[in-house]
Formats: structure tokens, sequence, C-alpha cells
């Protein structure tokens, strides 16, 4: 893989797929075969040897996730206190906001995880020479809530590029493409009774049915699974 001055990765986003393959190839060929929910977990602590730790990262759960590149101690937020504490951790360690984990955040949860695997995966060249810089600087890759979608820094590519990769890995194109079609054609669109009434289901309805069912099927949440719709180019019903 192709490093800038920066040490991050070059990858683009039409490269993204390709990048997807590779990892699931090595961790988890079978999701390449069957459309599935790719089980992160079980990669990232089995696999990967990686520790995952449910915390609150900061008052206003502003960080969703943090990977840990480094041993040391990292500022987090404790609840009991109202106060910010120093916690000690190992290299290798995968935090997540506590807050995001419970059913309703599933999708969310599930991708937060990837997208700190991704960084793992293709970032730690970049922490490893900050480190030999300035020790202080190789901790952790804090990863913010709110995104950047015209990255500029190399931290804002490295978001960009987790972000993105952990979309292919938890939906891989072909997997995908192949259940998005499989929906679609099991659903008959109705017949028009006037402009707001169908007698059985409206394009619109069987599309909602369609990014529930893809949502379902790689357990993702309906925003990730719509985004995915529209980044591979799949054509929903026109509504």
């Amino acid at each position: 893989m192709r490093l800038n001055s920066d040490f991050v990765p070059v990858i683009s986003k039409r490269e993204m797929d390709e990048e997807a393959t590779k990892f699931l190839r090595k961790y988890c060929p079978e999701a390449l075969k069957d459309p599935m929910p790719v089980p992160v977990e079980d990669i990232a602590e089995l696999k990967m040897d990686l520790e995952i730790d449910y915390v609150n990262i900061d008052e206003a759960c502003e960080t969703l996730g943090m990977m840990i590149f480094s041993d040391g101690a990292v500022k987090l937020y404790d609840q009991e206190s109202g106060q910010y504490v120093l916690r000690p951790y190992k290299r290798g360690t995968l935090l997540v906001e506590s807050d995001i984990s419970d059913v309703s955040n599933r999708g969310r949860e599930r991708f937060t995880i990837t997208h700190e695997i991704v960084h793992w995966h293709i970032h730690k060249l970049r922490f490893t020479m900050m480190g030999l810089i300035d020790e202080s600087l190789a901790k952790a890759c804090r990863c913010p809530k709110e995104k950047t979608y015209n990255p500029k820094s190399p931290e804002e590519w490295m978001e960009w590029q987790a972000d993105n990769l952990a979309a292919a890995i938890l939906m891989p194109a072909e997997m995908f493409k192949r259940k998005a079609m499989e929906f679609k054609s099991s659903f008959n669109v109705g017949s028009k009774i006037n402009d707001t009434m169908w007698l059985g289901f409206s394009p619109s309805i069987i599309n909602e049915f369609i990014i529930d069912g893809l949502a379902d099927t790689f357990h993702v949440s309906k925003q990730a699974a719509e985004i995915r719709i529209k980044t591979l180019g799949i054509e929903l019903l026109k509504t």
C-alpha cells in the first residue's frame, strides 16, 4: 500500500472495495461468499489480538471510538465524579463509547468498532513514526462523531479512509448488491388509486423495505445501508 509523505495510505474512493476485499480474504473470507453480518468483534479480539473496552470517552459523547497505538495513560470522562481522569491502557486496546452500546445503536456500535479496526489495519505506521518524534503523540487516535467530508489534514484523511473502508468491509460490494436485488425482486408494485393512495405497495414503501432488509442482513444502521446503496449505484424503484 502506497503512503504519502505523512505516512497516510493513498487510497481513492473507488479503491475502497478492493481494499475491503483484501481485508475480508484475510480475516473473514466467508463474508465474500454469502451475505452476512461480518463478525467484527471476533475479528478484532480473536484474529487481530485487540482488546475492546466500553467506556465513557468524553462528557458530551462527541467521540465514539478510540484506537490506542502505544502503552500509556488516556484521558477519559468519569461519570461518577463528573471529571476527566487518566487511565492506563495497553497498545492494541480499542475503546468504544459505552453510550452507543445498546440495541437501538447496534449498527453504530458495529460501525465504530470496524472504523477503529481500520485505523489499526492501515494507520499503525503513521502513529509509530509520530511516536519516534514525540512519544506523547502515539497514544491514541480519537474518532469524533462529526465527520469532515472534504478532508485536508492527515487526521481528516485517516478519518475519511476509516469511514469509507469500514462501510465496504461491513457491506461487501458484491454480496450487498446480490441481497439488494433479492429484496427488490421479492416485491411487486401495487396500483395507484390517487395522488396519495396505493392498492398494495408503493415504490417508496418497497424501497424502505429494501433498505430495512439490507440493514438487518448486514447488521448496520439504515443510514449506513442507504449511503452504501448510493455509493454502489444500486438503482431502487423510481418514486
